[in-house]
């Protein structure tokens, strides 16, 4: 049976390994900017639009983003965010400032939620709809007033109802969320699945259909027939494919990732355009 990649990390005593990127930008003033990247697929890229940087001013992040944007047009652009995170943090660097305070901030506390990795088969691992339920119990007396449930993979639907229902029993004290990570195969399975939700009043649903969750149309038929919220956007990049969806009234809560969506500079422009429809932003961290 398929087990998703990251289920390993239930196994008691087991490790893990990942290769990072790591992107340096140095400066005739002797500061540095300095990131890594975990996002996969980004190297080529990054080479591409690197020379971008030699000679210019590092603090010109606006220049750098459009015009990278215009070379990897072709690609994903994916390559964009972490070179400009790297910018954003030479940018803290030169005005001794963090970049919280550069970007006008001025909270130190935002609430969190509780997320699980895929579901497993592992003794002692998030196994079975009764294991998610007592996950999300413990973390609720930890603290966590929000849970998200990633379940199996490949998803077995009459499973995926079962841990939506079990999970649902603790819908009265903590805010639901399920991410199937578009294993879905059918719009009727993801259909079936966001019935439940509905019953269970889970505050949203992400990313269930095989499309890879880019599809306006079918996110919006979906919409349309469910009570639960969407959340959408974890794998469109950039501004403008993320105001499109929202024009399609394909999601009713948007997402953004700096390191998918042009870095820090590209997700402030998705918060600004979501505010200007109203609309909530949820942050989420590459991975």
């Amino acid at each position: 049976m398929r087990q998703h990649i990251l289920s390993s990390c239930y196994e008691p005593g087991s490790k893990t390994s990942r290769k990072v990127i790591s992107i340096k930008i140095d400066t005739d003033l002797g500061i540095s900017g300095e990131y890594f990247s975990i996002a996969p697929g980004t190297y080529d890229q990054m080479r591409a639009i690197a020379p971008l940087l030699i000679g210019e001013n590092g603090l010109n992040r606006e220049n750098f983003y459009n015009l990278a944007k215009v070379i990897l047009r072709k690609q994903d652009k994916m390559g964009i965010g972490p070179m400009d995170i790297a910018l954003w943090d030479l940018a803290g660097k030169y005005y001794d400032t963090p970049i919280f305070r550069l970007l006008g901030g001025n909270r130190t506390k935002l609430p969190a939620y509780a997320s699980t990795l895929h579901g497993d088969y592992s003794k002692g691992g998030l196994n079975s709809p009764e294991a998610f339920r007592d996950f999300a119990e413990q973390c609720y007396d930890m603290g966590y007033k929000a849970f998200k449930i990633h379940p199996w993979a490949p998803a077995d639907i009459d499973q995926e109802v079962k841990v939506v229902n079990e999970v649902g029993k603790l819908s009265s004290k903590m805010n639901l969320m399920i991410d199937p990570c578009c294993e879905y195969e059918t719009y009727a399975d993801a259909l079936r699945v966001g019935r439940a939700c509905d019953e269970n009043n889970y505050f949203w649903y992400e990313d269930p259909l095989r499309d890879g969750g880019v599809s306006f149309y079918a996110h919006k038929k979906l919409k349309q027939a469910l009570k639960t919220p969407l959340l959408q956007g974890e794998h469109l990049h950039l501004v403008e494919t993320h105001t499109d969806m929202a024009i399609a009234e394909a999601t009713d809560f948007w997402r953004a990732d700096p390191e998918y969506d042009g870095g820090i500079t590209g997700t402030m422009k998705i918060a600004h355009a979501a505010e200007g429809f109203g609309m909530d932003l949820e942050l989420h961290i590459a991975g």
